[in-house]
């Protein structure tokens, strides 16, 4: 998202005043843009707690995409009573009820997780998404129109750029104090040892059958760390049962340094041959893991039926602890969101010691014909913009849900989760980086070709991740945020562009687009169920193609739509 060129206006429309400043009101845009940093937060800590709530809960991919399913999903649900909501408040009171809105979600989380229930979490999401619909609604159009309409996108790119801040900080805060980190018990002495050195070399280049035989001959010390330093996919290409016989020797913390390390079939194969006493001596917080992953792969029948097996096999007091377990990672939102909960509280009651301008020139209140939703919607550029955002937001939603999974892969960041979170950072801090740069070459370059650019670039990305593994494909898939910059902030402005009194109604409309954000990440999850996440990634790259087409064409101002917009001008 960046800095998108200002909207053509209207012969209809009369000149603003003091069209020569950026904003004629600083203050209101200073206070504004917090908001929008808030809710960026807020919303990218979905990335953390998709991985969370799916060890938590021993989720499939489908399941905990239900994160994102439920949060975008109140926008399609909820943005047309937060619209009236909005027409009956004002502007400054409708913030003030999502920030309030949104609080009651945060406060949420700390019942949902003393019950220690999926639902509740997902009811408490909703209620938070509620509270951002809200806001979105009425902040958007509300900086629009805080200054000269020749600046408007530039306000709206701005105050996304501190969204995209928000974003940034989130996957940071939420890794630290929401994902735990489970470290190895490795010595650096071990891993620079020649016998470790010359292991790991085995493992990456030799033959099969070497690499076979030097895994079965080695020392459990040198084998442990091997297994750790060797090549995401060294031991994928060796026979599951024979890597499972290997590292079956190793005593419980020996193989709870190696579990997270092996392949799906390698690490089955290793919990099958265990005894309900050697599961019971590995650490809880890496069995759990061990589970969670199994859980989440795709499993064939007989594969399916070895895991029931082994949880069957699990000792009472094995089973209490892995719940126990559980139970105590679920708490560690509550502090976090009772945090946030106060801290939107605070900034309702901020928000309300400041003397806003009501703006209502471009409200429904300024709108005495009372024109309908489909009125807005025949604007072709409103309605291309309206799969434009819905596509937009799905693609950015998706990729960036399944980051820390997919970073965590053995064939592609071979990382834990808590490292990922931080290249999740990266991602959205990319986005932030865009709108700055952005805001430079749309002065020079026209937005709807330098769109289709982004989101061609976008797309190559995507495939680029999809076709390769390790670090390339860790850098393909973070540098996407960079190029999803400038898409939603111009693709809104231009889809309310020479709106008029409109404006309110085609605001809501693409609102209600992030729907997206809820549908393709669960479709997304299915296709990861089925394909593997890496295949997955086809979903956002059909995504990025459509908005290719949005920037080229449909976002072009027809004939009809601009006659209707100077005569409902001339009618206000």
């Amino acid at each position: 998202m960046a800095f998108t060129a200002p909207p053509i206006q209207s012969a209809a429309t009369p000149p603003a005043t003091g069209k020569m400043r950026y904003t004629d009101y600083p203050l209101a845009m200073g206070v504004i843009t917090t908001i929008f940093f808030m809710w960026g937060f807020l919303t990218v800590l979905n990335d953390i707690l998709i991985p969370h709530l799916k060890s938590v809960f021993e989720l499939n991919y489908a399941r905990a995409m239900l994160v994102q399913f439920t949060f975008f999903g109140a926008y399609f649900l909820m943005s047309l009573p937060a619209g009236r909501l909005v027409a009956a408040l004002g502007y400054k009171k409708g913030i003030i009820a999502g920030l309030a809105i949104a609080a009651l979600g945060a406060f949420g989380f700390w019942p949902a997780a003393l019950l220690h229930s999926y639902a509740a979490f997902l009811g408490a999401l909703f209620v938070l998404a509620t509270g951002i619909t809200v806001l979105q609604v009425a902040a958007n159009p509300y900086v629009a129109l805080l200054g000269p309409e020749r600046t408007s996108s530039s306000r709206l790119t701005l105050a996304q750029a501190m969204n995209s801040l928000g974003t940034t900080l989130g996957p940071l805060f939420g890794g630290l104090l929401i994902l735990s980190s489970v470290s190895t018990t490795i010595p650096d002495d071990v891993r620079k040892a020649p016998a470790t050195v010359q292991l790991v070399q085995t493992l990456n280049t030799a033959a099969p059958a070497q690499a076979l035989d030097a895994i079965r001959h080695a020392a459990a010390p040198p084998l442990v760390a091997a297994i750790n330093d060797a090549a995401a996919t060294a031991l994928d290409r060796l026979p599951a049962s024979d890597v499972a016989a290997s590292v079956s020797r190793l005593d419980p913390t020996q193989l709870a340094d190696v579990l997270d390390k092996l392949p799906g079939d390698a690490l089955l194969d290793t919990l099958v041959a265990q005894s309900p006493q050697q599961l019971a001596a590995l650490p809880t917080e890496r069995l759990t893991g061990a589970l969670d992953k199994l859980a989440a792969s795709p499993l064939d029948a007989a594969q399916a039926t070895q895991l029931a097996n082994v949880h069957r096999a699990l000792l009472p007091e094995t089973a209490q602890q892995l719940q126990a377990y559980r139970q105590k990672q679920a708490q560690l939102v509550q502090r976090p969101y009772l945090g946030l909960g106060i801290a939107l509280l605070l900034l309702a009651v901020g928000v309300g010691l400041f003397k806003l301008p009501a703006l209502t020139e471009s409200t429904e209140q300024a709108d005495p014909q009372h024109h309908t939703l489909l009125d807005a919607l025949r604007h072709p550029h409103v309605a291309f913009g309206v799969l434009a955002i819905f596509f937009y937001v799905g693609a950015e939603v998706s990729i960036g849900s399944f980051m820390v999974n997919y970073l965590s892969l053995p064939e592609i960041g071979h990382m834990s989760q808590q490292q990922a979170s931080h290249y999740v950072s990266l991602y959205w801090g990319g986005a932030m980086v865009g709108r700055l740069a952005g805001s430079a070459l749309l002065v020079r370059f026209n937005p709807r070709k330098l769109l289709a650019l982004f989101a061609g670039v976008a797309g190559l990305l995507v495939l680029t991740t999809m076709l390769t593994q390790g670090h390339v494909a860790m850098g393909s898939v973070i540098a996407i945020g960079l190029f999803n910059s400038i898409m939603f902030p111009t693709i809104f402005a231009l889809g309310i562009e020479r709106m008029g009194p409109l404006t309110g109604k085609a605001s809501s409309l693409l609102i209600m687009a992030i729907v997206g954000g809820a549908l393709l990440p669960w479709i997304q999850g299915n296709l990861a169920d089925r394909l593997g996440i890496q295949h997955a990634f086809v979903l956002p790259l059909l995504c990025y193609g459509y908005i290719v087409f949005y920037g080229l064409r449909g976002s072009l101002i027809r004939d009809i739509a601009t006659s209707s917009s100077a005569s409902t001008a001339g009618n206000v």
